[in-house]
Parts: C-alpha cells; structure tokens; sequence
C-alpha cells in the first residue's frame, strides 16, 4: 500500500511539473517564439501522459463495467442456485410424502392380509362344520331310509 501511496504522489508531482512546463510552452508559442527540441520533446510527452490518461480511464472505466458485470452473474448464480435448492427441497419433501403414503399403503396391505387370514380360518372351521353337518343329514336320510324300507317289508 505504501508503494502505490508513493506512486500516487510521484505522479501527482510529475503532472503539475508536465503542466507547468505545458503552459510555458504555449505561452511561448502565442509569443512566436521558436521551440527547443527539449520543449517539443515535453509537448509530445505531455500529449502521451494525456493519451495514456485517458487509456487509464478507459480501463478503469472497462474494468469497473466488468466487475458490475461479475457481480450480475454472480447474483443470477446465487439466485439461480437458490432456486435449485428450493425445487430440491420441495422435491424431497414430495419424496417424504410418498413415502408416507407407501407406509399407508402397505399397513393397509398388512391389516387386509390379516383379515383375509382371519376370514380363511372362519371358512376352514365354517367348511368343516358344514362338512359335519352333511355327514349329520346323510346318517340321519340313511336311517330315514332304512326305517322306510323296514316299514314296507312290514307291511308286505
């Protein structure tokens, strides 16, 4: 920092020293007066610390349009990736939710499954004791029948 605050300061002295001169120069020339090399030499050094000046602003100027342009992008990044990060999160959070649903579902899946198994055992015992009832009817149809049978023999 201490050598640009002295760069600062040299340059600082060297344009007064430069405009000094300058202005001698041109009072000089209003007068008519016949320039010296050296002096023609400084109106041309003077012209190119004018050129260089400018090309300095033009820099500056471009540099600072760029950084502003930097700082554009770079906020569109960050916002862009802001947004990818909700989407994300609300994506997961559609994601736990379906989730939750599949535990529903598969509950639901559990629970019916347990009826079903619950029903098929009333059907099995229910089966059986229909079973058992028909086995009932047909002794009994077979001893009907057999009564019938003793009876007509008793009367023929």
């Amino acid at each position: 920092m201490k050598n640009r605050l002295d760069m600062d300061v040299i340059s600082t002295l060297i344009d007064a020293v430069v405009r000094e001169a300058f202005e001698r120069i041109v009072n000089k020339i209003r007068e008519g007066k016949k320039l010296s090399d050296a002096e023609v030499l400084l109106l041309v050094v003077s012209q190119m610390q004018k050129e260089q000046k400018s090309i300095a602003k033009t820099l500056e100027d471009f540099k600072n349009d760029t950084n502003r342009r930097f700082n554009e992008v770079d906020k569109k990044i960050d916002d862009l990736k802001n947004y990818v990060d909700k989407r994300f999160e609300q994506v997961d959070k559609r994601f736990e939710q379906v989730d939750k649903r599949f535990e529903q579902v598969d509950k639901k899946f559990e629970h019916v499954y347990e009826e079903i198994k619950e029903l098929r055992g009333y059907a099995e015992k229910r089966f059986e004791s229909i079973e058992e009832e028909i086995k009932f009817l047909r002794r009994e149809i077979s001893s009907i029948k057999s009564d019938i049978i003793n009876l007509l023999k008793e009367k023929i």
